[in-house]
């Protein structure tokens, strides 16, 4: 493949090792794997963005197929469909007027937090808030 004899030949420190083994043995590594995946590959470490890759050394066989297969896994997970979630079912509106009973309350109104308590007895948090207020009395 010119890919990675392209991607060897941009690595100074490996021109004394035998570009034909070194290719051979790169294609024993990535058999099977899709010839788009190993042109990312070869890309992504031409261009230095392969992490913990010392960037004077060409990879070694396995290095390369492991992210030839890194980015085999990313095309495959772009290509699968995205699934949108179901929109939420509208909910209802709340009152202006409740709405500012809790604004109120927040403040510290007191009668904010008995006409809640009233509208809500079932509420625990509410209830005892307007408990405490009484209390406080």
């Amino acid at each position: 493949m010119k890919i990675i004899a392209g991607m060897l030949s941009g690595f100074p420190a490996s021109a004394g090792t035998d570009p034909d083994m070194q290719i051979r043995a790169y294609l024993l590594a990535i058999d099977g794997i899709p010839a788009e995946a190993v042109w990312r590959a070869a890309r992504g470490f031409i261009a230095g963005k392969v992490r913990d890759h010392n960037r004077a050394f060409a990879p070694s066989s396995a290095n390369f197929a492991e992210e030839c297969r890194n980015q085999q896994a990313a095309m495959a997970a772009q290509s699968r469909p995205r699934i949108e979630p179901a929109p939420e079912p509208p909910q209802p509106k709340v009152a202006v007027f409740k709405m500012q009973l809790l604004r109120d309350a927040a403040n510290g109104s007191r009668s904010a937090k008995r006409e809640l308590a009233k509208m809500f007895p079932d509420n625990p948090i509410i209830a005892r808030a307007a408990r405490h207020e009484e209390a406080l009395r």
